[in-house]
């Protein structure tokens, strides 16, 4: 719709509010397709705080699709970290360091791969912090892929005890679970 309207300077922002909403119904590999189109076309004109919005969401969808390789995803939020060094925004930093110590665990454990500037528990420690959120989906998404089970519903325990508005609960029961239902996340568990 934006090309044949010639809205081309609003396109990171349809982009954006498309795959915020019904994009999740298409495939998430077109979607961290259109998402980096949008990151670059945010740049491009000028809107870095919703390119970058683009650039997490991307990073999600490319993550959770298996869109690109975990070693190319790496150098590519290494690339926008690098860019971050212009545009000092730093809470498109913290979700892109947690979105890069996940890819870096899941490569290699962070042996080779890691780096020393990390969101750590420490740093969300207060239960308002909208980071506090990130911090335990994170982590459930990292002991999921590790094989570590009871970490694993540690941290989602925690996840759904927080009391401020949740934005990653339908992945945590997607993902997790593979169904909506709160009742029935911990049905396994003795």
């Amino acid at each position: 719709m934006s090309e044949s309207m010639n809205l081309i300077d609003q396109m990171a922002d349809l982009q954006l509010n498309y795959y915020q909403g019904p994009g999740h119904l298409e495939s998430f590999q077109s979607g961290a397709k259109k998402l980096r189109e949008a990151f670059a076309s945010g740049l491009t004109i000028g809107n870095a705080n919703t390119a970058f919005y683009c650039a997490i969401q991307g990073t999600w969808f490319s993550l959770a699709s298996g869109e690109k390789d975990l070693t190319s995803l790496l150098k590519q939020i290494d690339y926008y970290l690098h860019l971050l060094g212009t545009y000092k925004s730093e809470m498109t930093k913290y979700y892109l360091l947690c979105f890069r110590e996940t890819i870096s665990i899941l490569i290699d454990k962070g042996e080779a791969t890691g780096i020393d500037d990390k969101l750590t528990q420490e740093d969300v420690s207060n239960p308002d912090n909208k980071l506090l959120e990130l911090f335990y989906f994170h982590q459930t998404f990292r002991n999921f892929w590790l094989g570590y089970t009871e970490r694993c519903q540690h941290y989602v325990k925690l996840f759904l005890e927080l009391k401020q508005p949740r934005y990653y609960d339908m992945y945590i029961f997607k993902f997790y679970q593979g169904k909506f239902s709160r009742w029935n996340l911990f049905s396994n568990t003795v």
